[in-house]
């Protein structure tokens, strides 16, 4: 639900498999989250001296709300939250504190019936960590217009990410209009793509809190992609150039993430922000 209704990407502990503590997994997770959904589900029924018997959701989640109210409170970072309790789960720690406002529930089938509408306020938020794939026109060369596709990420933390590495990937007829060998290419078991892997020392700098920072950039150019090697205009070949998506891949942090735009997606994109297409 949260993939197909927002641009973010979930995270579930149950899911995680690696030879990390799960604490350590949460823990990171939560360092990094934009956005919270928690369910508080009854775990037993505790006895207290001189008081009626309590029943107590799970001791994991009641500290991983603290940890959101942490990041929330003292690091002043905007964390959003969607909470569901089980009617018969009472209060206590540190949200009895709290403005929590939980959505109460007697069947799980309530939880995600409600869900549903809640997410709608979360379509605009962003990750984290976004990668992020742009255009702009640089200029004419030979009556051909020339493009310059920039990869660039966005860190919305507040951490310092000194390591990390980045490819990109674009349909080969795209490069026709320079006869070039890259530096930082990379041999391409397909003949249609072209591939290009970086890492930190090409930016030569780290990627700062809360920074946005160009990664690399690359000149296309559109027009030779109609053109074959007898310098014919080939629709085929233009359309699959044009289909074919442009791909961006940056590893961070032990984590995977990807962009990919076809150049009709980029043309949209830079007409939306008034820029010349």
């Amino acid at each position: 639900m949260v993939r197909s209704q927002t641009n973010l990407t979930p995270y579930f502990a149950e899911e995680v498999q690696d030879l990390y503590g799960l604490d350590s997994n949460i823990l990171n997770a939560l360092r990094d989250c934009v956005a919270f959904i928690t369910v508080l589900h009854p775990r037993g029924t505790i006895s207290r001296p001189e008081a009626p018997p309590f029943t107590r959701a799970s001791v994991w989640i009641e500290q991983e709300i603290a940890i959101a109210t942490y990041i929330n409170r003292v690091e002043n970072r905007t964390l959003p939250i969607i909470a569901f309790r089980h009617k018969s789960v009472g209060l206590e720690g540190i949200r009895s504190l709290l403005h929590l406002n939980p959505i109460e529930f007697a069947h799980e089938e309530e939880v995600l019936a409600e869900l549903s509408g809640r997410l709608s306020a979360w379509t605009n938020l962003q990750s984290s960590i976004q990668l992020q794939l742009t255009s702009e026109l640089t200029g004419i060369q030979q009556e051909h217009r020339i493009h310059r596709l920039i990869l660039s990420v966005a860190n919305h933390t507040s951490r310092r990410f000194e390591k990390y590495d980045y490819e990109l990937s674009i349909p080969s007829a795209f490069l026709r209009h320079w006869n070039s060998n890259y530096a930082c290419e990379i041999q391409s078991k397909d003949p249609n793509l072209r591939y290009f892997r970086f890492d930190e020392s090409n930016t030569g700098r780290a990627i700062m809190p809360r920074d946005e920072m160009r990664l690399t950039f690359l000149d296309f150019c559109t027009a030779c992609a109609a053109t074959n090697a007898r310098g014919y205009q080939d629709l085929v070949a233009a359309t699959a150039a044009a289909e074919t998506p442009i791909t961006g891949i940056l590893w961070i942090d032990s984590r995977e993430l990807t962009i990919s735009k076809t150049v009709k997606q980029l043309a949209i994109d830079r007409e939306k922000t008034g820029k010349i297409i």
